[in-house]
């Protein structure tokens, strides 16, 4: 025979009370964790345009990786990525960008790697296409992320005009550098894989 209400024992009634206030109150502390976590990078102080978001870097490490030879600096955590479509040979007069991971700290980052002559030199280059000019100088040896990620914008943005003509500043003449198809992709691949690491794409 069920039990009257006035036979409830006092002890039931006090924790299903406490088991709804933990209840609510752990769904509440989930809810916030996830609202810090989508927003973690600015809570650390980290800039979110080079922190590295899970759905990317997995798509990359899945799909595009495989276009890419991989070495790594252990004690720095850091993993670097190039193109394949990039010439290996260090001795050529070319630049090549690197894709730079850092997992420890989640986060990713572009690098522009002069090969040849321009190693360790100022690099001018410039973009004609017809009778527009643009121009960009590129310092030898910056280690600023936001330097080397509007330097590569830039480029990019040349390589994907057809009409455009990218030359560099060698031996007080102009000579022309990107010529080769496969090289242009392997830049312009390189710069969407990293905004898709990074969510920008």
């Amino acid at each position: 025979m069920p039990k009257s209400a006035s036979h409830i024992d006092p002890s039931q009634t006090e924790m299903f009370r406490l088991l709804k206030i933990f209840g609510i109150a752990s769904l509440s502390l989930v809810l916030i964790l996830s609202f810090f976590n989508e927003y973690r990078a600015n809570n650390s102080g980290e800039d979110p345009t080079f922190t590295i978001k899970d759905a990317g870097l997995l798509f990359f490490y899945n799909v595009r990786r495989i276009d890419y030879r991989t070495s790594r600096l252990a004690e720095a955590k850091l993993e670097i990525y190039t193109h394949k479509s990039f010439d290996n040979d260090s001795t050529l007069n070319t630049i090549i960008l690197n894709i730079i991971v850092n997992k420890h700290n989640q986060t990713a980052f572009l690098f522009l790697k002069p090969q040849g002559n321009y190693i360790n030199r100022k690099i001018l280059l410039r973009n004609r296409e017809g009778q527009k000019q643009d121009s960009l100088t590129i310092s030898p040896n910056t280690s600023n992320r936001q330097t080397h990620l509007e330097n590569v914008k830039t480029i990019g943005h040349w390589l994907e005009q057809e009409s455009g003509n990218i030359e560099v500043l060698s031996s007080n003449k102009w000579t022309p550098i990107f010529e080769r198809k496969k090289e242009k992709q392997a830049f312009l691949h390189s710069l969407n894989d990293f905004l898709k690491i990074t969510g920008r794409h």
